[in-house]
């Protein structure tokens, strides 16, 4: 069979190693000069920056993403890592001296004093949630689906609680609630309505302090966080050259301008210079809204599938400054990414973002240095650093061309508190905004994270009301993130072919 895939992200070009992997003719279409989207890099002089996954999980030996990229043959060079969190008046960075998996809540214990009960009982549900999470993570087996139904038991009371409630649950203190509902900020999200057990999931120990051992028993039990050397880019690098030595076939600086629909079935793609491409598949990515609207047609789509692109919620945009420094940031901050909180009202943060408020930096901040896992990234001596932050697709007041140096220059400014003197020492800058992004992901909206993670929330699904069209990427009902846009994209690849076989049967 032919396959058509629109975007050669990473939910692109793992959809078309899965369907090249099965010897199928495969077409990736994608606008840019190369291929993998976010994953690709930013330029500025002789300095390259990431502006992909960060720190990322599921991606060391034994876990998710590895296995899966393990089935192309890839296996990339890996390095654990950590990270610290900087709230605004205190602050929480690994010890020099390990102290043990559960530092953080022996720290905490002595700074809220009041919470220690509800301390030790949040621990008590977190090593709990990690069982489930282990579970969760098995090779499908009968023994594995009774072994995930008992490690839940102790936890269902707790899954009908927002993440709001959870904390709230648990901890008096609103200061301690904000530590553990801050990283929601990521994924511009109101703690209110996300479910409250993506709490511990997205407070992994092991993203705090790399020392801590991912086994227990002689299982790879825990997951861990790191970075690939080299970069992310890697991964699209990989896979691509995967799909092209299998035949396949990757067409970049070229845009599809929408799918061919014949009797109700996709039947290929036309190109914007008009040339029509036949198909047995298409697979698309991308912006949901724009994809079906721009590139399907809302005629194609039944009354349930537009519901849902009329009431899904895409993320915000970010705001990046990449700098080339002639210091290195990690002998400074002690890591080589740091959370910088300056809010603990994160409802209220979040109004602002979705309202087209701007806030300066003011509600936080990330420093990330590349350089650390990527030496190569930087001239000898010299080194990368990212300074970013959420921020609202489109500007409230003014517009992102216009403010862009306004605002990188009240965000280098809040970055040095953490980094003192850091702008005597920027030897070459690049600012990235919302309308970068929107030219770069093809996207009339930036979405840069994928969906926000609201509780009962239906995303895009991949399976769509055209007979052989599929929708795949962070904004389908995978949502976003490595794991989950990679994962979600090889499922819907093999649900893809289980409905072929079905109708040839």
């Amino acid at each position: 069979m032919k396959f058509a895939v629109i975007g050669a992200g990473l939910a692109g070009l793992v959809f078309g190693a899965m369907a090249v992997k099965d010897g199928h003719d495969v077409f990736i279409y994608d606008k840019n000069p190369s291929a993998g989207g976010v994953l690709a890099l930013c330029e500025s002089g002789d300095f390259r920056f990431e502006q992909g996954p960060l720190l990322m999980c599921d991606l060391l030996p034994g876990e998710p993403m590895s296995n899966l990229l393990a089935e192309f043959g890839i296996h990339l060079d890996l390095m654990r890592a950590d990270r610290n969190v900087e709230m605004p008046d205190y602050s929480m960075h690994r010890p020099e001296e390990y102290e043990g998996p559960y530092w953080r809540r022996e720290r905490l214990k002595k700074l809220f004093p009041e919470d220690a009960d509800g301390l030790n009982r949040y621990y008590r549900f977190y090593d709990r949630m990690m069982r489930v999470r282990y579970n969760l993570n098995r090779k499908p087996s009968a023994a594995g689906i009774i072994a995930l139904a008992m490690s839940f038991i102790p936890v269902a009371r707790y899954a009908r609680m927002t993440a709001q409630e959870l904390v709230g649950h648990f901890f008096k203190n609103e200061k301690l609630q904000a530590l553990y509902t801050g990283i929601l900020a990521d994924y511009c999200a109101d703690p209110r309505e996300v479910w409250g057990l993506a709490v511990p999931l997205t407070n992994l120990e092991t993203g705090f302090d790399d020392r801590i051992p991912l086994e227990k028993n002689g299982r790879h039990y825990y997951g861990g966080f790191g970075y690939i050397k080299g970069g992310c880019q890697k991964i699209a690098e990989e896979l691509a050259d995967y799909i092209t030595r299998k035949g396949g076939v990757i067409r970049l600086n070229t845009v599809v301008d929408r799918v061919l629909i014949e009797g109700g079935k996709a039947a290929g793609v036309l190109l914007a210079d008009g040339t029509r491409e036949m198909a047995d598949i298409v697979a698309g990515s991308g912006s949901g809204r724009d994809f079906f609207l721009r590139s399907v047609g809302a005629e194609h789509l039944d009354s349930a599938y537009k519901k849902i692109l009329d009431t899904y919620r895409p993320m915000e945009a970010v705001f990046m400054v990449h700098l080339g420094v002639d210091f290195d940031p990690v002998k400074v901050l002690g890591t080589a990414l740091c959370y910088c909180y300056g809010s603990y009202d994160l409802p209220r943060a979040t109004e602002r973002l979705r309202s087209g408020e701007y806030h300066d930096g003011e509600d936080g901040f990330l420093l990330f240095v590349p350089s650390y896992h990527a030496p190569e990234f930087a001239p000898a001596g010299m080194h990368c650093l990212t300074v970013y932050t959420v921020a609202p697709d489109t500007l409230r007041d003014g517009d992102w061309e216009s403010e862009k140096e306004k605002y990188a220059g009240h965000l280098l400014e809040r970055a040095e508190k953490y980094l003192p003197g850091l702008r005597q020492h920027i030897i070459t800058e690049k600012i990235m905004t919302a309308a970068d992004y929107r030219e770069l992901t093809h996207m009339s909206k930036s979405s840069f994270g994928g969906t926000v993670p609201v509780w009962h929330q239906k995303n895009p699904p991949h399976k769509t009301p055209v007979k052989d069209l599929w929708f795949i990427g962070q904004q389908s009902e995978n949502g976003g993130g490595l794991w989950a846009v990679s994962g979600g994209a090889a499922a819907a690849y093999r649900e893809c072919m289980r409905k072929k076989r079905g109708r040839k049967k």
